[in-house]
């Protein structure tokens, strides 16, 4: 069994990504599943993958430039070796009312013989999360964070208490080394 080495970028000002190992044969759908689970979402929203006509480098990424776009129903059905093999980068949309946008970058193909998905690394204690308001928030809580600034009038002013917060930190949930299973039921966005 192959797989890669890949990246999940948060794009946002705030530098949050999480690093993977995966093997090559599951769909975007299974990729989608483990986005959610290491950005703290919950699968409430549509979403799909984009995927950039060029992609020199992950620096270079022109985000209106699409080739190809796979959507909820196509996720199913197509690999992500279809799209790796050649491609090194890809884009996640999630909650197209918040936006967010995280770059699936592809660093290196991998002898990868487990079937669960490997957090190898990452930057960001925290994560977004679901109907927070999109990235301006997100990057406005976590600037007050580093800033030291009382965090707690900063999420008064989205509505948020402490608790979101707590919610929020990936830190808990996760660590180096933690894995994820791919064959976890899929939670279904209902569209009725």
């Amino acid at each position: 069994m192959s797989g890669y080495k890949i990246r999940l970028i948060l794009y946002s000002q705030t530098e949050t990504w999480r690093e993977v190992e995966m093997p090559d044969n599951i769909t975007f759908e299974r990729l989608h599943y483990i986005i959610q689970r290491l950005f703290g979402f919950y699968g409430s929203h549509m979403w799909e993958f984009r995927i950039p006509n060029q992609s020199p480098d992950v620096d270079e990424v022109n985000m209106e430039d699409i080739a190809r776009t796979i959507d909820y129903d196509e996720a199913f059905d197509v690999k992500v070796s279809e799209v790796f093999d050649e491609n090194i980068v890809a884009i996640y949309e999630y909650d197209f009312g918040d936006g967010w946008e995280i770059i699936v970058y592809k660093m290196e193909d991998t002898n990868y013989k487990n079937k669960t998905a490997l957090l190898t690394d990452y930057k960001g204690k925290y994560n977004p999360m679901d109907d927070m308001g999109g990235v301006f928030v997100f990057d406005e809580i976590m600037q007050a964070i580093n800033d030291g600034e009382d965090v707690e009038n900063v999420l008064d002013d989205y509505g948020m208490k402490k608790h979101h917060l707590e919610m929020m930190d990936f830190e808990e949930k996760y660590e180096i080394g933690s894995r994820i299973r791919l064959n976890d039921p899929v939670r279904v966005l209902s569209l009725k």
